[in-house]
């Protein structure tokens, strides 16, 4: 005998939409910076997604626009453990252990991101040799940090961070 299902249950979303929805709101909460408000809706996402690497990594950068370094590197390590080869576990792992003064550690997470996002993710890419030019900076590798940020406007010009680098240099050279 076949069962009638309601109307009301074949319009349920499914996982992957309530997801969506709850990333979406949850970014419109960072975006007003109600980040309270925006860390319960990745919460709440991440208990119907709880392996979601890219919405721990979402999470944790609310705690990064927060300053509060610790708790984004607890998320971030969580999110390393789900998958290793997420490239913005290690962009964002990068920025925390550089806000952290960890500069050796900072490095080694941008050159690990730097392997792993899509070689058509320029825009990206442009950015992790920028915040790695900065961390290179801070460890005396001088030449380095101008090649990264070089390297960096190779990806994407428009870059005005290592433009603006690059500039200050010049100056304490001159």
């Amino acid at each position: 005998m076949q069962r009638k299902v309601p109307e009301a249950i074949k319009n349920m979303p499914n996982l992957k939409e309530m997801r969506a929805v709850g990333i979406e709101l949850a970014a419109k909460k960072v975006l007003d910076e109600d980040y309270e408000e925006a860390k319960r809706l990745f919460a709440k996402v991440l208990e119907i997604s709880p392996n979601d690497a890219h919405v721990l990594c979402l999470l944790a950068n609310v705690f990064i626009l927060e300053e509060d370094f610790k708790t984004a590197e607890e998320w971030l390590d969580k999110a390393l453990r789900t998958n290793p080869n997420y490239p913005w576990v290690s962009y964002h792992m990068g920025v925390v252990y550089h806000e952290l003064g960890e500069f050796e550690k900072s490095i080694k997470m941008y050159e690990k991101a730097l392997d792993l996002f899509s070689k058509n993710d320029k825009d990206e890419i442009a950015d992790t040799y920028q915040n790695l030019g900065c961390s290179l900076w801070e460890v005396k590798r001088r030449e380095d940090a101008i090649e990264a940020w070089k390297t960096c406007l190779k990806f994407n010009p428009r870059q005005r961070y290592a433009r603006e680098n690059l500039k200050d240099y010049e100056c304490l050279m001159t």
